[in-house]
Formats: structure tokens, sequence, C-alpha cells
């Protein structure tokens, strides 16, 4: 069964891909465009979790202690990036006045 079929039309943010002599459509380049704007922040917040604060590996044995480490370390970065953008708009508060 086809990956698409499993996840339905609605979940369906699968890239389209091009195989040897069949190029994208103009269409299927729209999708992959409107699709991939969403996903690259996605992929790119779980891309430095795994470089900066080793998500790449399990440290624990058994799956509870593994989730609440991930999930102690997703927290840790929402906060670093919350006080990244509150500074950055303090900043440009002191410009104005």
């Amino acid at each position: 069964m086809e990956i698409r079929e499993k996840l339905g039309k609605q979940n369906n943010k699968v890239l389209h891909r091009a195989y040897r002599n069949t190029p994208l459509t103009n269409k299927q380049k729209q999708d992959n465009r409107q699709r991939s704007s969403v996903r690259y922040i996605v992929e790119r917040t779980f891309g430095l979790l795994k470089l900066h604060h080793g998500l790449g590996k399990a440290r624990y044995l058994g799956l509870e202690r593994n989730k609440t480490r991930a999930q102690l370390i997703a927290m840790s970065h929402n906060l670093k990036t919350g006080m990244n953008i509150f500074k950055q708009m303090r900043e440009l508060q002191d410009c104005c006045v």
C-alpha cells in the first residue's frame, strides 16, 4: 500500500518526487512549494535539537524516560527561542523610542 493511501488525502504532507523520464508537473511543483514552506520550519527545529542537544540517539532504556528527556529538551529550546524573540522585540522598542 502506498504512503499517500495510508495517510489519506487530508493529512498528506509528503512531497511529490520526480522519477527518471517523468518530471514533476506544474501542479506537483506548486504543491511541493506550499508543503515545504511549512515543513522546513519543523525540520530545521528537529535538526537543531539533534545537532546541539543529542536527540539523535536515545540515552536511556525505556520509552518513558526518553520521552521525558525529549520533552524537557524541547521545552528548554522553546524557552531559549522565546527569550531571543523577546530580546529582539525589546531592541526594536528601544530603537524606535
